[in-house]
């Protein structure tokens, strides 16, 4: 569109130097339906011209293309050759350029055939007719006709007269020429792309510093796609099951210290959450993993094709990928079905030129002879086939066999149905790291396996130190040779949606270190044999319910616990009371605790709400209703979120007084004085406690939670333990969701020494920002999510309040 723009303003000058010379002849233009001039001195003949000229190549290519589609034997279109898809979309690309530019040729010619080209013609004529009198009224006329046509064949381009240069949105694409495209290559399969900088010099430099051990611990990001999040979770589980985290007691450097290391060297980048806070994921730039694919590839640290992409290739590494694919592969039933379409491959374009001979002495071949020449040649080559087959298959799954013995990490990537073959399974035997779950953060990714037969394999792996089925479906009960892996550090069954029950085996596995359970939701019962894992350090997901044979009395054995989540689906249990605390007190090393009501529990708790109440109760209790309903205003302890005052001795024993008036009304003076005194001295404890003594802590000194985690809470009023003084090593406290209504304190002076609080879902508790920094004066960070009675927080859109340090 821009040619033509040009090509009009082209036309416009040789007007005006016609106007000034008024003299010499000028060829007559001829676009009017007639064949175009030889000449090429306009911008648009050229456009035109190149144009019929490209449509012309590219019909004839297609042509071609289609030619040798049709050559295609029929064997190799069954097979569905991805060379002919390819073709059939060239040749579909082809002819819609054709169309297109077909189009482009019927735009131009009708913009200047229509009116354009004839003003200018009947302009030019006047012109050279009358050289020495020039009417220049008629010339002023078919000017005003001429810029008319102009504006109207300017409304019908594209607006870039208006616009700038630089609207980058408005720009035409370019397209590659074979020589460009050869000045870019991938940074995976270019040797010299990054020597002539300094960059690959610096980070040669950076990754030499680290040890033997860092540097493996880095080229675990590899196997990773591109920009790929991955948790400090998984990495920490791996790292154990490959034991490159140090052990000696002069390195003791954790996981994060590790990661916080790679973060400063520029190796990996943290990913940060929506409040501006620091996540517990990392992930890695393009580049950097270009390099660290080549340190990989050297250390034959898993295996990568040309562009950096892991490979499920056999007998390249002691480590190896699942990742999605089509069509067999080294883990096929029949090793024989992978070579096989290697070597079809391969000889595919050899059977093609040698079919016209075939064909031609076939035709001379009477019938007889061909049926006797079929049978005979079918006979030979079958034997000759099931030897050499049997040949191969005995020497591919003895090779296949062997390098299962020696692989030492196998790490699911990409593959949906991790379901391995059931006679390969077992050959794993020296086997650490077995990752066949997802390793996203998201279910996006839908995993499933079908037959579960496969895991009984597990039993000859007795080297086996992390173990990870995360995310799959499919597996009901876990086969009981998982009591075989004695050396098992790491057990992830995380969101295995249907498992449904654990067998009694896993008691078996001393090493146990970790075991998650969590998002297991058809999950009902524990086995009591999960109390003899005497090294188990994390439980994740255990289940309370009244099926289960293993409670939290069983689990007091567990002397080296310290991180426990617990699903409640038992309306009968209850943390409420005092002495539920001296439950949680018997774990020695306890120091991370989450509780969770599950449906079971809500759904009971809720119908045993709507219960009516019980008619057999004593006449005594239904007398002291009244008083009680009376004095509940004046008897609350003071809470978090309370903007009454707590009630005077005085008014409070003029309530009382009353109360008990009111009493003396119905009569029956005996049961009266008995009712006052009882209450009497129920106001005096009340009143002795809220005198500025706190209640007497629950086993404070052997209390040890950091972190308390309370979820679907299910009664208004917070448990009697929840208080300052019973859990003075506190320092982080999350509530989601429930109906709890205040955040407790036993008295005025009691603070937390929480630094960090998050609140979410919770729509009774009301409290703001003042009583917040009162009760929690060592807060840091305080995330609130749909809390909408908590006022005037200094919160961001996310939510989320942090401390900033000078």
């Amino acid at each position: 569109m821009a040619k033509t723009i040009e090509n009009l303003s082209l036309l416009s000058t040789r007007l005006s130097e016609a106007a000034k010379s008024n003299a010499g002849t000028s060829d007559k233009l001829e676009l009017d339906g007639s064949p175009l001039p030889q000449n090429d001195q306009l911008p648009m003949q050229k456009i035109i011209r190149s144009l019929c000229f490209m449509n012309e190549i590219l019909i004839e290519a297609a042509k071609r293309n289609s030619d040798k589609a049709s050559k295609l034997s029929p064997p190799a279109t069954a097979t569905r050759d991805p060379k002919s898809k390819d073709d059939t979309s060239e040749s579909f690309e082809i002819d819609k350029a054709c169309s297109d530019i077909k189009y482009l040729i019927g735009v131009f010619k009708q913009l200047l055939i229509t009116s354009t080209q004839n003003n200018v013609d009947d302009i030019l004529g006047d012109l050279n007719a009358n050289a020495d009198n020039v009417e220049w009224e008629t010339i002023k006329r078919n000017l005003k006709v001429l810029r008319s046509n102009m504006t109207k064949v300017k409304a019908q381009l594209p607006l870039l007269h208006q616009t700038s240069s630089s609207t980058e949105a408005r720009r035409l694409l370019t397209t590659t020429s074979r020589e460009e495209a050869s000045k870019l290559p991938s940074p995976y399969q270019a040797d010299g792309i990054f020597e002539k900088g300094s960059f690959l010099k610096d980070f040669q430099d950076r990754y030499e510093t680290l040890g033997k051990r860092e540097k493996l611990c880095l080229l675990c990001f590899a196997i990773f796609p591109e920009n790929a999040e991955v948790s400090e979770r998984l990495l920490r589980f791996w790292w154990e099951g490959e034991r490159l985290r140090p052990e000696s007691e002069s390195d003791k450097k954790t996981v994060n210290e590790i990661l916080e290391e790679f973060v400063e060297r520029g190796f990996i980048e943290p990913v940060y959450k929506r409040s501006g806070s620091k996540g517990s994921c990392y992930k890695m730039h393009p580049i950097v993993r270009c390099l660290i694919v080549r340190h990989a590839k050297e250390a034959n640290f898993f295996y990568y094709d040309c562009k950096g992409y892991p490979n499920m290739e056999f007998f390249k590494s002691k480590k190896i990928c699942l990742v999605k694919s089509e069509g067999p592969s080294w883990w096929s039933k029949d090793v024989l079905a992978f070579t096989k379409a290697r070597e079809q491959a391969q000889a595919q374009p050899q059977a093609e030129q040698g079919k016209d001979k075939k064909q031609a002495e076939a035709e001379t071949m009477t019938k007889e002879k061909r049926q006797k020449q079929k049978q005979k040649q079918k006979q030979k080559l079958e034997d000759q086939e099931r030897k050499e087959m049997e040949k191969k298959r005995a020497a591919l799954e003895t090779t296949r066999a062997k390098y299962l013995g020696n692989l030492q990490t196998l790490f699911n990537v990409s593959k949906q149905f991790p379901e391995l073959p059931e006679e390969l399974f077992p050959n794993m035997k020296n086997i650490d790291v077995l990752y066949l779950g997802r390793w996203e953060r998201t279910a996006e990714r839908h995993m499933e396996v079908v037959d579960v037969n496969f895991l009984r394999g597990l039993k000859n792996m007795s080297k086996l130190r992390f173990f990870s089925l995360q995310g799959i479906s499919g597996i009901k009960k876990l086969p009981n040779s998982i009591g075989m892996l004695q050396n098992l550090r790491i057990l992830d069954l995380k969101a295995c949606d249907t498992l449904e029950e654990l067998p009694e085996e896993v008691g078996l596995l001393k090493m146990l270190s970790y075991l998650d359970l969590s998002e297991c939701y058809l999950l009902e019962t524990i086995p009591k044999d999960l109390s003899k894992l005497s090294k188990l350090k994390v439980l994740k997901g255990f289940i309370i319910s009244s099926n289960s044979p293993c409670d939290l009395t069983h689990l007091t054995t567990l002397s080296e616990l310290e991180k426990l989540s617990i699903s409640i689906h038992d309306d009968k249990f209850s943390i409420k009371e005092e002495e539920s605390i001296k439950q949680f007190s018997k774990f020695k090393s306890l120091t991370k605790l989450q509780i969770a009501w599950g449906a079971g529990g809500i759904k009971k708790s809720a119908d045993k709400a709507k219960q009516p109440e019980d008619k057999n109760k004593t006449s005594e209790a239904s007398k002291l209703w009244p008083t009680a309903k009376v004095l509940e205003k004046y008897l609350k302890l003071p809470f978090l979120g309370s903007s009454k005052s707590v009630p005077k001795k005085g008014n409070v024993t003029v309530a009382a007084a009353t109360a008990k008036a009111g009493q003396d009304k119905n009569g029956d003076n005996a049961k009266k004085k008995k009712s006052g005194a009882v209450l009497q001295s129920n106001v005096h404890a009340n009143n002795k406690d809220q005198g500025g003594r706190s209640p007497k802590s629950v086993l404070q000194s052997e209390l040890k939670l950091e972190k308390l985690d309370i979820r679907c809470y299910q009664d208004k009023e917070p448990p009697k333990w929840l208080v300052p003084k019973t859990l003075t090593h506190l320092k982080r406290l999350y509530f989601r969701c429930g109906e709890l209504s205040h955040i407790p304190v036993a008295n005025r002076d009691e603070r937390w020494n929480v630094e960090t609080l998050r609140l979410k879902y919770l729509i009774n508790i009301k409290m703001d920002w003042k009583q917040v920094q009162k009760q929690f004066p060592e807060l840091k960070l305080l995330e609130k999510v749909n809390c909408p009675q908590i006022t005037f927080c200094p919160c961001d859109a996310s939510g989320a309040w942090e401390l900033k340090q000078a």
